[in-house]
């Protein structure tokens, strides 16, 4: 056996040793914390108006809600605790043309995108797993895409993963009140619904705002220090 090989062998060797005895590093945790919030008197030009936008039927059946998420943490994380995050969410419900849909967080492990928690964000209080409203029996004759709603409709997912960077995917679909015109000479329309998709690098501590002319995002990420095994026993 030459030199050369004696040495590629024993390279491989070592790294064959270290790979099996050192363990793999943990994921990170991060506390998300998102507000979402409906804009009074802006315009319905923009590109993003859709009727029923689709959302990602795959992704979504992945989508824990935030509560669920939570409770698989035993203690309040004190990032939870000591977080000022409420004080932007104060300060646009101050707003008169502002209104908050949905305020939550919850502290997940960040992953690949394979593997790492999808988090359903919605303010529906019955969640069912068909995504198609055409499937839902709630008015006969009524067709999906003309269902009236009584109330205003948040729907969607955030996915927060690491391919080398972290990265937010945002997919949400908002469905406003719709009131049928009561009036002949107006055309019948049913109603609309509003999608905000972004996918976009994320920086811990920094807020991030996503815009659109019907509703608006702001979103922070902070790192958590998870207590280890030792300490969860004590």
């Amino acid at each position: 056996m030459s030199t050369h090989t004696r040495l590629l062998l024993s390279l491989f060797v070592t790294g064959l040793f270290i790979s099996l005895s050192t363990p793999a590093l943990a994921a990170r945790s991060y506390l998300i914390e998102l507000v979402v919030f409906s804009m009074q008197d802006r315009g319905d030009d923009e590109k993003w108006i859709t009727p029923n936008p689709p959302l990602n039927e795959k992704k979504m059946s992945r989508a824990k809600l935030p509560a669920q998420i939570m409770d698989e943490y035993k203690e309040v994380p004190i990032e939870i605790k000591e977080s000022n995050f409420s004080s932007y969410v104060d300060r646009i419900r101050e707003n008169p043309e502002r209104n908050i849909i949905l305020a939550t967080h919850w502290v997940q492990a960040v992953l690949d995108p394979a593997s790492t928690i999808i988090a359903r964000i919605t303010n529906r209080e019955i969640l069912t797993d068909d995504l198609k409203t055409d499937n839902i029996d709630l008015m006969p004759d009524v067709s999906g895409d003309q269902l009236p709603t009584s109330q205003p409709v948040l729907d969607g997912f955030i996915n927060f993963y690491l391919t080398g960077q972290y990265t937010l995917e945002a997919d949400i679909r908002y469905t406003p009140v719709y009131r049928p015109s009561i009036l002949d000479e107006e055309p019948a329309t049913g109603p609309v619904s509003y999608r905000i998709y972004e996918k976009r690098r994320i920086k811990s501590g920094e807020l991030n705002y996503y815009d659109h002319p019907k509703i608006g995002m702001v979103l922070r990420v902070t790192p958590v220090e998870m207590p280890t095994e030792e300490e969860s026993k004590d």
